[in-house]
């Protein structure tokens, strides 16, 4: 009980906001499981490094043009600092996937082998990347694809509430045509549906929640739980709302328990928290498989 008030008092936002990137990622995953893209997920989380990497380059310096334009100094700036990073991470995984929702149905490349071509460039592209950087970025970097959790600060709380509201507003709104070209494209167009538009739509939301919450927590820890608890959720059950309650449960209670284990036995928390998800989907498909 005394690590965990420890634990609380030192990391509240690490663990308020484990949750909020766990259930982001459980809740996208979903929709990525369902639509058989799996692979997407992680060349996302690949992109979204690649554009972190990139943005320590300093080549083109939109935090410079930002400044100018508010009139207020860089240096010291906590929001400029940061903004670049953001910036291309999310840029990278939007040009992703606009390339990658033009693929469907072609005839020539499967998406899975389109997907496995971008993934293997992007790590290629990434280690260049951060090769040019400097020292200290490099430092960086590293702690992102680590991925450790406890450093989760408030800002970055914030950030993750707002992409999580984002997100679960875009799919309560537009709910109807998004679970169409997800769990039924081919009734899509029978009912008025745009398949190739609303299914760019749906990629650019993942690409979008994916990348910025690569951000905070890691490429293996969004990866992940972007897998885990969706297919914890299959094996459940077989209702999709069902699934959904589930996968984000399941994304929302395992993050800070695995913070604990983490803290307590002096493990990198990111880990740590992939590791507990997969002892949790190994128990329950021992079950499912012991009960038939």
């Amino acid at each position: 009980m005394e690590t965990l008030h420890q634990l609380v008092g030192l990391f509240p936002y690490a663990i308020l906001g484990s949750i909020l990137a766990g259930v982001i990622c459980s809740f996208l995953g979903i929709f990525i499981v369902s639509q058989r893209v799996v692979f997407l997920g992680a060349v996302l989380t690949q992109v979204a490094i690649a554009g972190v990497a990139f943005s320590f380059l300093h080549i083109i310096h939109i935090e410079t043009f930002i400044a100018n334009i508010l009139g207020v100094p860089v240096q010291g700036n906590d929001f400029l600092h940061n903004f670049e990073p953001i910036f291309y991470s999310l840029l990278f995984a939007i040009l992703t996937v606009i390339v990658f929702s033009q693929t469907h149905h072609q005839k020539y490349l499967t998406q899975d082998g389109i997907l496995g071509i971008i993934f293997v460039v992007t790590i290629a592209v990434r280690i260049m990347f951060i090769q040019k950087s400097p020292i200290a970025d490099i430092a960086e970097v590293e702690s992102i694809l680590k991925g450790d959790i406890l450093f989760i600060s408030q800002k970055e709380f914030i950030i993750l509430a707002l992409i999580l509201i984002f997100t679960l507003s875009v799919f309560t709104i537009f709910r109807k045509q998004l679970q169409f070209v997800t769990f039924d494209a081919e009734s899509a167009s029978a009912h008025g549906i745009n398949s190739k538009v609303w299914l760019l739509i749906f990629y650019i939301i993942v690409g979008t929640g994916i990348s910025l919450t690569t951000r905070f927590v890691g490429d293996v820890f969004a990866f992940a739980y972007l897998i885990i608890p969706s297919s914890i959720g299959i094996l459940l059950s077989k209702k999709v709302k069902n699934v959904f309650l589930i996968a984000v449960l399941v994304g929302a209670i395992v993050p800070p328990i695995s913070i604990y284990f983490a803290f307590k036995f002096d493990f990198s928390s990111g880990p740590t928290a992939v590791v507990t998800a997969f002892i949790l989907f190994l128990i329950v498909f021992l079950i499912k498989k012991w009960r038939g």
